[in-house]
């Protein structure tokens, strides 16, 4: 694709997580190598190099410092430019750095869209996960809001964190949503009304388009692929390891970043990334599980599981993303626990291979993706990603 005339006013890309590695870091990243081709410049918040709670545990405080002084100087100075900003087109994501009055100004003064990543926009923790379960009490306001919810990032107390949604909701009228999947657009739609504006537009990566990968070496039994937090169902892994003791698990953490209260005897526990050993792990399992409790839009660790293995296990929820994956080949899960461990016990034992069904649906998926349908939203077009509307369902 060429490129824009250089005299057309350029757009922006502001975003409070630089491109990097995973999640939405490495959306950033594959946004940012094609933004060009639609004139757009981005403004980024500086990410810290390495995790500030891992310093302050290794009492590495001088980088602890540094790290911290760097990030604020950058929040600061993209608050600055976007108070400065007017009468531009700009595409905002992960606003959670950002502040509530300081939002407001930009949408006031400029034509904004905002790609949602999370639910931030109605829940504090931004999983909307709560006591083992799929959690929309806040969805109309925060007048429900349980005592033991704490905000996600933790930037602010929890009165400023419910302050900052409801300056959100305060100006949804004069923003353009750009959701990921059709459930999220719905709960959008169910919490700032009917008439919001705004298009599904799908998400990509970039990691998604190659020829499958099959591997001839076993590995693990099941492998779950996402974090150590419960959202992602990581203590719902462990509740199907417990009573699925011939089954071999593996769990890409620490085993010390979550709380056991016995031994897993057929659980490896080993802290990696997809880089380092999480790749190798997924492609040689017979089973990978990606089973995010919360309402989660599309998640690249889903789409890597099909892609690079097939046999996929998710959790069968109200709003999650896997109730748009028109596809009878996903294992869906739930929260009764032993009409999941049969259905895992009975998957294992017809050593059934889903990937054929799974990769057919993910490369639909894939060829439907159109930049356009992000970089070049427009207001009152509701229907913008109609095109990823068809391949998600």
């Amino acid at each position: 694709m060429f490129r824009r005339s250089i005299k057309e006013p350029p757009k922006y890309l502001i975003s409070g997580v630089a491109p990097g590695k995973g999640g939405v870091g490495g959306l950033l990243k594959s946004l940012d190598s094609r933004k060009y081709d639609f004139n757009y410049r981005s403004i980024y918040v500086r990410n810290p190099t390495v995790s500030l709670s891992q310093l302050l545990k290794n009492k590495k405080i001088v980088t602890f410092f540094s790290e911290v002084t760097l990030w604020l100087s950058s929040l600061l100075v993209t608050h600055v430019k976007m108070l400065l900003m007017r009468n531009k087109t700009i595409i905002l994501i992960y606003p959670q750095y950002f502040n509530g009055n300081v939002l407001a100004s930009l949408v006031k003064s400029n034509n904004v869209a905002l790609y949602v990543m999370d639910n931030s926009f109605f829940c504090i923790k931004s999983y909307n996960f709560l006591d083992g379960e799929e959690c929309v009490k806040c969805i109309f306001g925060s007048a429900d809001i349980d005592e033991s919810c704490t905000p996600f990032p933790k930037l602010s107390s929890k009165k400023g964190a419910i302050k900052k949604i409801q300056i959100i909701r305060s100006i949804s009228k004069d923003v353009y949503f750009l959701a990921q999947n059709h459930q999220q657009f719905n709960l959008l739609k169910k919490s700032f009304g009917q008439s919001l504006e705004g298009a599904v537009v799908g998400m990509d990566t970039g990691e998604f388009y190659h020829q499958p990968v099959r591997s001839q070496v076993q590995g693990y039994d099941i492998v779950y692929h996402g974090s150590s937090d419960d959202a992602k169902g990581i203590m719902y892994v462990l509740k199907l390891a417990e009573n699925l003791k011939k089954y071999t698990f593996f769990l890409p953490v620490s085993k010390n970043s979550i709380k056991l209260e016995k031994e897993f005897p057929n659980v490896h526990f080993k802290e990696c990334g997809w880089l380092s050993g999480l790749k190798e792990s997924t492609i040689t399992a017979r089973l990978v599980l990606c089973p995010s409790i919360w309402s989660a839009p599309i998640e690249s660790a889903l789409l890597k599981s099909i892609a690079y293995n097939g046999n996929v296990g998710v959790y069968d929820n109200d709003y999650g993303f896997q109730n748009d994956i028109d596809c009878a080949y996903l294992l869906r899960l739930n929260k009764d626990i032993k009409f999941s461990c049969d259905l895992i016990d009975s998957f294992m034992i017809s050593d059934q291979k889903n990937y054929v069904h799974t990769q057919k649906w993910l490369r639909e998926y894939c060829a439907n993706l159109d930049d356009k349908n992000i970089f070049e939203w427009h207001r009152n077009a509701t229907h913008t990603g109609v095109r990823i509307n068809e391949a998600i369902r």
